[in-house]
């Protein structure tokens, strides 16, 4: 019976260590809007070792948001990266611009398209990325999504204006990665807050 407790207390607490949670949870039943973002950190304040990155500081979190436009809902997914790279030779990240490349583990790569404003921060840059490129319909950024709640991340590429920046992805914040998908989804269907 002792080791059956001591097995369970483990597997909670390898749970524990990726565990994500809730940053954003927005519903406006009115205008038909709502958001969802996971934090891109495990505790209270964010770390250098939150970073999913092998070398550099990459923060990860992902989300969902939902409106309407001329009358028909609109939805995407996204990922939001905050990115410090001390650089001032890199330029810009634009909006609207396909500028982000996710490397699969099976080979396969998501395109996304840049949703947030245009940043040309020296030092850093925080930014959110449709699931599919520019012109891509909820559909296909929706199947991406669901790829990301069971296919490793292995890379993710940023493209700039002046050059680019690589984050390979930690062996260890593969699960954590996808944990941010997973609790996107089960706040969606509504079995967590």
């Amino acid at each position: 019976m002792k080791i059956k407790q001591l097995l369970l207390l483990v597997l909670l607490a390898g749970n524990a260590a990726i565990a994500q949670s809730i940053a954003v949870n927005t519903n406006d039943p009115a205008t038909g809007t709502r958001v969802i973002m996971t934090k891109n950190h495990r505790g209270n304040t964010l770390e250098v070792e939150d970073t999913v990155a092998k070398s550099g500081l990459a923060f990860f979190s992902a989300g969902y948001q939902s409106g309407t436009a001329k009358g028909k809902k609109v939805e995407t997914y996204f990922i939001d990266l905050d990115m410090f790279h001390n650089n001032n030779k890199l330029g810009c990240i634009n909006q609207s611009a396909n500028n982000v490349t996710i490397l699969l583990k099976d080979g396969s790569k998501i395109e996304c398209f840049q949703i947030s404003d245009t940043d040309c921060n020296p030092e850093s840059f925080k930014a959110a990325f449709a699931l599919g490129p520019k012109g891509s319909s909820m559909e296909q950024m929706e199947a991406n999504f669901k790829k990301l709640l069971t296919t490793e991340i292995s890379k993710i590429t940023v493209k700039t204006t002046e050059g680019s920046l690589e984050y390979k992805i930690k062996p260890k914040s593969s699960e954590y990665i996808k944990s941010h998908f997973a609790l996107v989804e089960k706040t969606l269907s509504g079995s967590t807050k």
